[in-house]
């Protein structure tokens, strides 16, 4: 049990950083579409070729699983990462990231809807927390719409696309390894990728020696690692608890956007934040009631 903790608060710390270097990344000159490819890319390489090292027993998975990982890694995998890269292009990270993590609220929602899960004071209290949390993270009190509306409902998508990826994996996949999820998840999202757009900025040398170095971070501090403790955590832990400890990701990339990027962070965002958070620990009270 405890060990689902730590790769849940481990997972978190890396996601954190992601943003920021998703932002240096698209300072270089690549879009989201190339970023993710190239990094999938090494991702996939490491992945695979530490397991053939290791024990290529893990990526033995039945036909059944194959399909399950395919679907997550074309739908999940790709539409997460993609809506949530190129909502970097529209907003600053503190806000892409507090959109994310509205995550776990979707998730509730569908236990509540499909899983016939019990609503009460506490639950309807979190839901409106976090309806008001993200009012206030988005600056839209007074009707100060002051972010692109496609950004935010990018970050939103990646919220939906990001809940369908931890109950997914929960329902379906419990029975194949953490790392073959995310080796043939990645796998999956990359052969997408390169037939909505083959790569032949590659051959053109379009990637330069300053976007390598941020795919390299990207690929093992904000892809190999991360999500392959996340998937071992939601096996320890379940879903629902390691969406409520991933909401560490929030303070980790206001933080770091602070330091490396000048981001700033108004007060009415810190508190949209906070009951943010609040509202999703809420909800994990809630559901021990």
């Amino acid at each position: 049990m405890r060990k689902g903790y730590i790769y849940a608060v481990a997972a978190a710390v890396l996601f954190g950083s992601s943003g920021m270097f998703v932002k240096m990344a698209q300072d270089t000159g690549l879009d989201s579409i190339s970023l993710l490819t190239v990094q999938y890319m090494l991702a996939v390489v490491i992945m695979f070729g530490y397991a053939l090292m290791r024990n290529r027993k893990v990526l033995a998975v039945g036909r059944r699983n194959l399909f399950d990982l395919g679907l997550m890694g074309v739908i999940g995998s790709t539409g997460m990462t993609l809506c949530y890269y190129t909502a970097f292009e529209y907003l600053p990270v503190a806000v892409v990231t507090m959109l994310l993590y509205t995550y776990p609220v979707i998730v509730f929602v569908y236990t509540f809807i499909f899983e016939k899960g019990s609503m009460n004071v506490q639950k309807t209290a979190a839901i409106a927390m976090a309806f008001v949390g993200g009012i206030l993270a988005l600056n839209l009190a007074g009707g100060n719409y002051s972010y692109p509306a496609v950004g935010i409902i990018l970050g939103l998508m990646s919220a939906v696309f990001y809940a369908f990826i931890n109950i997914f994996s929960e329902k379906k996949l419990e029975s194949v390894d953490s790392l073959a999820i995310n080796a043939y998840t990645t796998l999956f999202s990359l052969v997408a990728l390169c037939i909505y757009r083959f790569p032949t900025y590659i051959f053109r040398g379009e990637v330069n020696r300053g976007s390598i170095i941020y795919i390299v971070l990207l690929a093992i501090f904000c892809e190999v690692l991360p999500l392959t403790m996340l998937y071992a955590a939601i096996k320890h832990i379940g879903a629902l608890k390691v969406s409520v400890i991933s909401n560490i990701e929030i303070p980790t990339a206001i933080v770091l956007a602070y330091l490396f990027l000048s981001e700033k962070i108004t007060l009415s965002q810190l508190a949209g934040s906070v009951l943010i958070v609040c509202a999703v620990i809420l909800i994990r009270k809630s559901d021990r009631a």
